[in-house]
């Protein structure tokens, strides 16, 4: 799971990064991070639902560790008139990249049940036993 949620992070920063992009990229990057970084954790087991959870939960976790830090710099070395606007984006951003995160894995978990269940009706005697 945590390499999932690490390739999902750097799907994330690398979206962030890229100049005409980004306006895209920002909004949309916790749902892509989600889609692609699910795939990569195969070794957690449980419904598509509770896999998604817990991957959501780890990313908005890390996401929400760094602009704790952030927030906590800002608010320590500058003079910020109004902090809680500064804590209240840190909420919101942590809830944010937790629930599209989510979102996105969840979706992504969907699609490999569809196309598995599509596979088997497409062939059915992949399912048949042997004699």
């Amino acid at each position: 799971m945590v390499k999932g949620v690490f390739i999902g992070l750097g799907v994330v920063i690398i979206l962030a990064i890229i100049p005409v992009v980004h306006f895209v990229g920002v909004p949309a990057g916790p749902f892509i991070a989600g889609y692609f970084g699910i795939n990569a954790a195969s070794d957690y087991s449980g419904t598509p639902v509770r896999k998604a959870l817990v991957f959501g939960l780890w990313l908005g976790g890390i996401v929400g560790a760094v602009t704790v830090a952030a927030a906590t710099i800002v608010t320590v070395v500058g003079d910020f008139a109004y902090p809680f606007l500064l804590w209240g984006g840190v909420v919101i951003a942590t809830f944010y990249y937790s629930s599209m995160s989510f979102l996105g894995a969840w979706y992504s978990e969907l699609r490999a049940i569809e196309r598995a269940a599509a596979a088997d009706r497409a062939d059915p005697a992949a399912g048949a036993p042997r004699r």
